[in-house]
């Protein structure tokens, strides 16, 4: 993108170290310094006290860039706060990278307590900066392009009443499982109760299951209304057909459940939201090597064949987890949920023994409080050096992150057990974060990187080791996250930028 062609200033929301930055601040503007004032603060009483999450809810709220600002490395009145702030940004700033958000959007910089002068450089070095990049105009994609072009209802939940059930019928629970846009993992975690599944299936009538039973669509369609006592769904909604089908079975089930980490959180599937639906579709059907079709047919296109017109289901503009699609009464996290967990949730649902509406069927609690290493785990873990679990030698007994191997179990819920711990491979965060945390990605990240030691180079050189910060620590939960959309045009064959969507604010 130019310039800012909006004619307005850059909005800059900038968080400042109260000791040191905030007073700065304050010396500029007692000394008539001019710089842009366009700048919204936030004093904090230390830049340590700056999550991720509240980087991400700036950009989220309308920021064009944001600002931590703080004490000098050395001076900082909480030891080492300032480093640890340092340590996140660096990390931080190359996820967003990733997401399409230029470097220059997230700064971090340091200015003493009676340094006005240079704090008023930094604001309008950093203003300048931003308005050659533009507005950050990402939500209207984010939020709204599927109504847009689809014209389906709007994914939102607020306002939306969700109808009374009617009364329970008698005689067996009706149960359905349906899988849309995952691995299949979900529905061998049914399988793998064993025993306990053949005691399931005494206690209930399943009415879907397509990975097993010939059920069709019409045949739910023929139930009457909450006439499903209770549906698991797994898989994201990545397609139209996905969401016509979230949307019958919450009409027809009197209790709706989110089934494992791509129904709770968009897993893996969700971090195709770092590209834009056309290149999803240039890939997987110009580009790729298995497409023998060279007519370039894409989904959503009819196509006359054998006497019938078909079309595949279209790509939805980006992966939805299915509480954005449809009121979820409970979810069962994980990739894929574990026995113990499912068998738990079974029984609290058939026995009607559940918590509040909106529950995660699972311990809240820390992994690493129920990790069989944690007797190992120091004091103060201190990462100086990261590994990678692939060509290191790695000690069979010893605390992962101890060891500088990224492991996510102090930012994940419990639950997984027996899981990656117990066969000697760190934590990767499927079963998500804990009650109250809004983005687990950036629960974890945060509680990474501030584990990193060193000066300020050494603090960049080492986030600079860790691979693929966006698929490392939203791995499971980026389609749920904060982290904006992408908004770098497509690049096109010849290296030109495609021509922005029509209503997309470029």
């Amino acid at each position: 993108m130019g310039g800012d062609r909006t004619g307005r200033e850059p909005r800059i929301v900038a968080f400042l170290c109260n000791w040191c930055a905030y007073s700065a601040a304050d010396k500029a503007g007692q000394a008539r310094l001019a710089y842009p004032q366009s700048l919204l603060t936030v004093r904090v009483m230390c830049t340590g006290r700056v999550e991720p999450a509240f980087v991400l809810q700036a950009f989220r709220e309308g920021a064009d860039g944001v600002l931590v600002a703080g004490c000098h490395p050395g001076d900082c009145h909480y030891l080492d706060g300032n480093l640890r702030a340092a340590a996140r940004h660096a990390v931080l700033v190359r996820a967003l990278e990733q997401a399409g958000i230029e470097p220059a959007r997230f700064r971090i910089a340091w200015a003493g307590a009676s340094e006005g002068e240079r704090f008023a450089g930094i604001v309008s070095g950093m203003t300048e900066e931003l308005r050659a990049l533009g507005p950050l105009e990402y939500r209207r994609r984010a939020l709204d392009a599927i109504v847009d072009a689809l014209h389906l209802a709007p994914h939102r939940l607020d306002g939306i009443e969700q109808p009374s059930p009617p009364p329970a019928r008698a005689g067996k629970p009706r149960v359905a499982f349906y899988w849309n846009a995952s691995c299949g993992g979900c529905e061998e975690a049914i399988v793998d109760l064993g025993d306990g599944f053949a005691d399931l299936l005494e206690k209930v009538e399943v009415v879907l299951w397509p990975v097993a039973l010939d059920y069709k669509k019409k045949d739910v369609e023929a139930l009457p209304d909450g006439g499903i006592d209770v549906a698991f769904v797994n898989g994201a909604v990545r397609l139209t057909e996905q969401d016509e089908w979230a949307q019958l079975l919450r009409r027809k089930a009197r209790t709706l459940v989110a089934f494992g980490a791509c129904a709770h959180l968009g897993g893996v599937v969700g971090l195709g939201n770092m590209s834009g639906p056309d290149e999803i579709l240039d890939a997987a059907y110009r580009r790729a090597p298995s497409i023998a079709s060279g007519d370039g047919v894409l989904p959503g296109q009819p196509v006359r064949a054998g006497g019938h017109d078909l079309s595949l289901p279209v790509l939805l503009s980006r992966t939805l987890p299915l509480a954005e699609v449809v009121p979820v009464d409970y979810t069962i996290p994980g990739c894929p949920p574990s026995p113990a967990v499912v068998s738990g949730a079974l029984e609290r649902i058939l026995a009607g023994a559940l918590p509040p509406r909106g529950a995660v069927l699972a311990p809240n609690a820390s992994l690493c409080e129920a990790c069989p290493r944690k007797d190992s785990r120091p004091e103060r873990i201190e990462v100086r050096a990261l590994r990678r679990f692939a060509t290191s030698a790695v000690d069979p007994v010893a605390c992962f992150l101890a060891q500088g191997l990224v492991c996510l179990g102090p930012a994940t819920r419990q639950g997984c057990q027996p899981g990656c711990l117990e066969v000697g491979m760190p934590c990767r965060g499927c079963f998500g974060p804990l009650d109250g945390v809004r983005d687990g990605g950036a629960a974890m990240l945060s509680g990474f990187a501030s584990l990193l030691q060193g000066d300020e180079d050494g603090l960049r050189a080492l986030a600079a080791a860790v691979p693929d910060p966006a698929g490392t620590f939203w791995r499971y939960s980026y389609a749920a996250g904060l982290v904006p959309a992408r908004v770098r045009p497509v690049a096109r064959p010849g290296g030109e930028g495609a021509p922005p969507a029509e209503g997309s604010g470029e």
